[in-house]
């Protein structure tokens, strides 16, 4: 298992960069010696860190030492995603610091390096603390339900990168089918901009510059190929800013337009069904941290070749490299926040900045098609009718609003608020209930009580049904017999899963008045089992008999 394949973020290239993953000095607790050794990018619980200790500890610390080449311009030094809080040091000072357990950041050593041996220390503090956003991070000291081990520390890659003099820290582009586009783009220091544009086949088709600190350049790209999970054209630009020691970072983007009306998802004027599996992003061996880049194209193939054309990644931030893939091949994906559990004070401050976190780092993805700020009440567990809650979800909803387009879900399962897709959660396991539970559209987005009859209407007191799509985002989670659970009773071996999966799946898809679904889940994870893949992806069943049941054959 090992990281290099790829650059680090595909979405945001510089040519000249280096992984600082591989074997780091590592300690428990917030002194003493440094007396164990951890692989990165692998948290301690995992078995791949080279540790695969479960227990709980709110401090550890992390040292390695890296090589500095000769160099114009600045030194980046970018961690991937550290859990939860980060502080850095370089050479003895300190250099930057970091709060939240899923987001990207990035400090400038420049001052601090030199060239040569530098020595780089981490330390983090993590807790069990249900105010920040955990995801399905265990709360407890042992995992329950559907809650997994936690991850601590540094769980996805760290690596440096060489730059420029004026450094690019960020590019967003907005586009219209039509062919007309902005590159919006933030630099650290007024500076011009200039930016070439290239077709698949490596043509230049648009140039586009610019001057200062934050600038927005347009430009026309004649009769533009449009992205789309069939059809996933992209076009790639190369951007520079400053006038000797340029900054340059690769990049691309895709002409792709979503419009919702009430009888589905329309992707440039075409209505798309979205057939969507959900992926909790777990594997055995390294948890929340995928194994490897082969890993992850795996998994993105393995999706498709099940017959999806969509996925719902829950309660994860995963790595850019797997947005980057879905851009590539071809596959729409729900933007989901990780949820935190407690409503109070630092939870609303952590939430409204790491949202905003989130929208930003992902927005330049065309396969990105909406966001999802709460799952079932998670966080806000009183949603239903506390005026307080709503008026927060409302606020973050507002905030992801400003920065992107794209539609928001309030709260995914039941008690929806402003959603622009109205979806539902429903585990029932017998077929028949289901097609009379959900005959009538009228009486589901009323009065019906949601899940099974058990969890709460499909709207919070003082909203209601606006002709939004309807998409049933969670629903199967079918389990043969192991150690472990699914929803219902489980299967007693592969025959009768199979037979179960298909009547659930054909009484959902036979709802007429639905947009989209997405099936729990990918693959199991730890102690629940209810994947279509075990969770070394083994598939339970044929992948063709997979392919067939979703397609209704």
């Amino acid at each position: 298992m090992s990281y290099g394949k790829y650059c680090p973020d595909p979405q945001f290239e510089r040519k000249d960069y280096e992984f600082l993953c591989g074997t780091w000095e590592f300690g428990f607790g917030e002194e003493g010696p440094l007396d164990r050794t951890i692989v990165v990018p692998y948290s301690y619980e995992s078995r791949a860190s080279g540790i695969g200790d479960e227990r709980v500890c709110t401090c550890v610390r992390y040292r390695r030492t890296f090589r500095v080449k000769p160099h114009e311009g600045r030194l980046l030094l970018h961690f991937e995603a550290v859990d939860y809080e980060t502080e850095v040091r370089l050479n003895g000072k300190d250099v930057g610091s970091h709060r939240g357990g899923f987001t990207h950041f990035c400090l400038d050593i420049t001052d601090t390096a030199h060239v040569g041996e530098n020595v780089l220390e981490v330390r983090v503090h993590d807790s069990l603390d249900k105010s920040q956003l955990r995801g399905k991070q265990r709360a407890r000291e042992k995992s329950y339900d559907c809650w997994y081990v936690q991850t601590t520390g540094i769980w996805k890659p760290v690596w440096i990168e060489y730059a420029g003099d004026v450094l690019i820290e960020d590019i967003h582009f907005t586009t219209e089918n039509g062919g007309a586009a902005v590159a919006s783009v933030r630099l650290s220091a007024s500076a011009p901009v200039k930016g070439s544009v290239y077709d698949e086949t490596g043509a230049l088709v648009a140039e586009f510059e610019g001057w200062g600190r934050e600038t927005e350049c347009p430009f026309t790209v004649p009769h533009p190929l449009l992205w789309s999970a069939g059809s996933p054209h992209l076009y790639h630009a190369v951007v520079r800013a400053g006038e000797k020691n340029c900054d340059e970072v690769g990049t691309y983007f895709a002409f792709r337009e979503i419009v919702l009306r009430p009888d589905g998802i329309y992707v440039n004027g075409t209505k798309e069904f979205q057939q969507m599996v959900l992926d909790q992003g777990y594997w055995s061996e390294t948890g929340l941290t995928p194994p490897d880049e082969e890993a992850i194209e795996r998994d993105v193939r393995l999706i498709k070749e099940m017959g999806f054309n969509g996925v719902r990644k829950h309660q994860k931030v995963e790595s850019s490299l797997f947005y980057h893939l879905c851009d590539k091949y071809g596959l729409y994906v729900w933007g989901e926040i990780p949820s935190p559990y407690a409503f109070d004070g630092r939870m609303r401050e952590e939430y409204l900045r790491d949202s905003a976190d989130i929208v930003r780092q992902l927005r330049s993805h065309p396969s990105v098609i909406c966001w999802l700020l709460f799952n079932e009440a998670w966080g806000v567990s009183s949603i239903e009718e506390d005026r307080e809650e709503q008026a927060f979800v409302e606020e973050a909803a507002d905030a992801v609003r400003a920065l992107d387009g794209r539609p928001v879900i309030t709260n995914d399962g039941w008690h929806h608020l402003d959603s622009d897709i109205l979806s539902l959660h429903e585990y029932e396991q017998n077929d028949a209930a289901i097609a009379r539970e959900y005959t009538s559209k009228d009486y589901v987005v009323t009065e019906k009580v949601i899940n099974t009859n058990k969890f709460g209407r499909a709207f919070a007191d003082g909203y209601s049904y606006c002709g939004q799509p309807i998409i049933i985002s969670e629903y199967g989670g079918v389990a043969i017999e192991g150690e472990g659970w699914g929803y219902g009773e489980s299967a007693p071996d592969a025959s009768a899963y199979e037979s179960r999966v298909r009547r659930i799946v054909k009484a959902v898809r036979s709802l007429d008045y639905i947009s989209g679904c997405c099936y729990t889940q990918l693959t199991d994870v730890q102690q629940e089992i209810n994947g279509l893949l075990t969770e070394n992806r083994v598939p339970k069943l044929p992948i063709r008999t997979i392919r067939d049941i979703f397609a209704g054959q």
